[in-house]
């Protein structure tokens, strides 16, 4: 439910609109031609009224998937959270410190068992819980290492590589 302080108002009365919904209930305050608007997170201004937004579940969808997208990488054998959660409470970043071990690994005749993820379902809600759900371990392969470089190389240009001749894709 939205609320509003029209003008004229004094100081005073802005700051107390102010205090009372955006710091004590978290509203989102816009000041549209000098109107104080105090916004839920679905709500917009349109022609000086408050009304739900009728485009928020898909802009929620969309800033999920950017954000999914900027915290992991695509390959074949799923996705790759590029921040790793190490057993002993460090963080790692896959590509740059442990992209090298499981290669080794590999080349030793190894079995190098990583954790990917599935791709979550974006109308959902974001949280730990629900990205630890999408969990699935999986053997690593000379073809996931190859992507992965292809990533590294892909991260290092500002975009897509190919890695044998240097060439934007």
């Amino acid at each position: 439910m939205s609320y509003t302080l029209q003008k004229p108002y004094t100081d005073k009365q802005r700051a107390d609109f102010i205090v009372k919904y955006n710091h004590n209930q978290g509203l989102r305050i816009e000041n549209i031609d000098g109107n104080l608007f105090a916004l839920e997170k679905d709500e917009i201004i349109k022609d000086g009224e408050a009304i739900k937004n009728p485009d928020y579940e898909l802009e929620q969808s969309l800033a999920r998937k950017e954000v999914f997208e900027r915290e992991f990488f695509e390959t074949s054998l799923g996705w790759i959270r590029r921040k790793v959660s190490m057993k002993d409470g460090s963080t790692k970043d896959f590509l740059s410190d442990l992209l090298l071990p499981i290669k080794a690994g590999l080349e030793l005749g190894q079995s190098v068992e990583i954790i990917t993820y599935m791709q979550p379902d974006f109308t959902q809600e974001y949280t730990t819980e629900y990205i630890i759900s999408l969990q699935e371990r999986k053997i690593a392969t000379p073809d996931f290492i190859q992507e992965c470089l292809m990533q590294t190389v892909a991260d290092f240009n500002g975009g897509e590589s190919d890695l044998t001749t240097g060439d934007e894709v």
